[in-house]
């Protein structure tokens, strides 16, 4: 049988300096959600942890913080350069349990090894997403967590209105599906995670509020980074983007007008024991 499906780490979202700046920003802005999740999971001293698709190792060096001292966290992505710029900022951050390394979501290269497997803002961008479920489900030991943070785009807006965000819910959202990934899945994993056979599943849901300039910003910096995507994908034109662009940034600008990012979905479930 042929494998058609793209390599995890093909998605409709451009890296580059910029995009770096971008998911750090984003990771603030959920730092507190994502934390609660891990105290509602249990996670604690001594765990070890697999952050697939860790980016920029915001997330990975959070988790391990939480497992120190005799916990470890294991951070994964398919960009040479990621990793190796996401193991220079956990090195220049003092962080001894924490380390990078190169896999795709599709064949992580781990079996029986992990306390928890998490992942936030992967599967939406994946064709297929119960096929990474159950590499990750196949990472932790027997009993092992499987914890994904995931989207329902549908649901971005801001106060006042605006009407560009408006257009880059309709754009981000045609030119993700475009690249076969699924930018509404966030209410689909339960469902999911049954269907990768993880057991136990609990779901609940978060919206988090953009305040600061910068804050609302990373959605200014979304566009330049799915414009390649978006302009090969036909979901819009180039005068399209720049007067999305521009609309999202003068309400970014604005301290009257409060964003509010699209619904994460957090769900995780375990591996059964026997």
């Amino acid at each position: 049988m042929t494998d058609d499906r793209k390599p995890a780490g093909e998605y409709a979202i451009q890296g580059g300096a910029a995009e770096e700046h971008r998911l750090a920003v984003l990771a603030q802005v959920m730092s507190g959600a994502t934390t609660r999740l891990f105290a509602e999971i249990g996670v604690a001293d001594g765990w070890d942890c697999l952050d697939v698709g860790s980016g920029g190792g915001q997330v990975s060096v959070a988790l391990a913080g939480l497992v120190a001292p005799s916990g470890s966290v294991t951070g994964v992505d398919t960009g040479e350069t990621t990793v190796r710029h996401a193991a220079a900022a956990a090195r220049e951050l003092g962080v001894e349990n924490v380390h990078f390394e190169r896999a795709d979501a599709y064949a992580l290269p781990y079996q029986d090894r992990f306390d928890l497997a998490y992942a936030r803002l992967l599967l939406c961008y994946l064709t297929e997403p119960v096929a990474a479920l159950r590499q990750m489900a196949a990472a932790v030991r027997p009993g092992g967590v499987v914890a994904i943070e995931d989207l329902f785009t549908d649901t971005l807006r801001s106060e006042p209105a605006v009407p560009a965000l408006d257009d880059l819910r309709r754009i981000y959202g045609a030119t993700v599906r475009a690249h076969g990934g699924d930018p509404t899945i966030g209410p689909r994993l339960p469902t999911l995670f049954r269907a990768a056979g993880l057991t136990d599943v609990h779901a609940s849901s978060v919206v988090n509020e953009l305040r600061t300039t910068d804050e609302k910003g990373f959605l200014v910096t979304l566009v330049d980074s799915m414009r390649t995507a978006t302009l090969d994908a036909g979901a819009a034109s180039a005068d399209e983007l720049d007067s999305m662009k521009a609309g999202i940034g003068a309400a970014a600008e604005d301290p009257g007008c409060t964003f509010y990012q699209a619904r994460m979905h957090q769900v995780f479930g375990t591996r059964a024991s026997t």
